[in-house]
């Protein structure tokens, strides 16, 4: 079956979170290639810890890597079956396919063969921000409309868009694979859905509980901590609320994974910039966010709700909004 050629017109990445998905590709290589590329994760000793080759990457991507906008990682990894067999496995995450992407991926197979000519490597895309697409993507060079001969060369590529209808298959794989809470705070980061900064908080809610759900060991639950909450930006209300569920999950399992210098950190200029607010007169702002959550929970407000929000005071409106995200009704959060 002949590989679909894919030669879309240039684009400028959207940025994907540079830092965040490195850290990830670091600590969670493995469970990357179980998630998408099963049938290799197979193929792989993981007796023998993976070895990254970040500095021989350096080389070979020379002058291409300044003012790069995108991720890639090298990998040293042993294959199964008791010899000494190696492999290079390159991974590149960027935003969205354009030519640049499939130029630069060929670039990286030919100069690892002339620097490593006995050495076999396999070249993998992850496209966080492109739509649904081909799982194998193609480079051609083909001269005079390839009359004189053409070059092609293919590798396999996970769109996440693809992944975005097949989330609760991710939300099962997220009980024994770190890397699909991966995916899916990378989706919700990028969603329709969670565009609204009160459904936005929700969701981040939602993804952080996982950690803890499914009992992740505390250096994966800061690890996927710092992802999420890289990733999942929030406004300085919905990131207050936000510090006070991470304190209630952490209360409600009995642990303490998320230090409380993290939690401050997350708080950092918050507390100063609600306070200027409450000294400027802008009590009005929290009223807006507020009414604007229990809107988008529990639907229209009635009139005296409506009062009750008028006529509190900044410090009030801040306790009840810590109440929202995880109220089942307006009782829970005006009682």
């Amino acid at each position: 079956m002949r590989t679909p050629v894919v030669t879309p017109p240039q684009a400028r990445d959207t940025p994907d979170y540079d830092g965040r998905w490195k850290d990830a590709l670091d600590a969670y290589v493995g469970a990357c290639l179980a998630l998408f590329w099963p049938e290799l994760h197979a193929e792989v000793d993981w007796s023998t810890p993976p070895v990254f080759r970040d500095k021989e990457l350096q080389r070979l991507a020379g002058a291409r890597r300044r003012g790069r906008r995108h991720v890639d990682k090298l990998v040293d990894v042993h294959l199964r079956g008791g010899g000494t067999a190696q492999l290079f496995i390159h991974i590149e995450v960027q935003g969205r396919v354009d030519h640049a992407f499939l130029s630069r991926m060929y670039t990286y197979h030919y100069r690892l063969r002339d620097r490593h000519p006995g050495r076999e490597a396999i070249h993998l895309g992850i496209a966080t921000r492109s739509p649904a697409g081909p799982p194998m993507l193609t480079y051609r060079l083909a001269p005079l409309q390839g009359r004189f001969g053409h070059l092609e060369f293919a590798f396999p590529v996970v769109h996440l868009a693809d992944w975005r209808g097949r989330q609760a298959e991710l939300l099962s794989l997220a009980a024994h694979n770190p890397f699909a809470i991966v995916v899916l705070a990378d989706l919700a980061s990028s969603g329709l859905a969670e565009r609204a900064p009160a459904a936005r908080l929700r969701r981040k809610t939602e993804l952080t509980r996982l950690l803890y759900q499914h009992g992740y060991g505390e250096s994966d639950v800061h690890r996927l901590f710092v992802f999420i909450d890289g990733v999942l930006t929030l406004p300085p209300l919905e990131r207050l609320a936000y510090t006070e569920a991470i304190a209630r999950l952490e209360g409600e399992y009995d642990v303490a994974y998320v230090t409380s210098v993290e939690r401050v950190g997350i708080q950092k200029g918050l507390e100063k910039g609600l306070v200027m607010g409450r000294e400027q007169g802008r009590a009005d702002g929290v009223r807006e966010a507020l009414a604007a959550q229990l809107e988008q929970r529990f639907g229209a407000l009635p009139p005296d709700v409506r009062a009750r929000i008028g006529d509190a005071a900044p410090d009030v409106l801040l306790a009840w909004l810590m109440r929202v995200l995880e109220a089942r009704s307006l009782d829970d959060v005006f009682g």
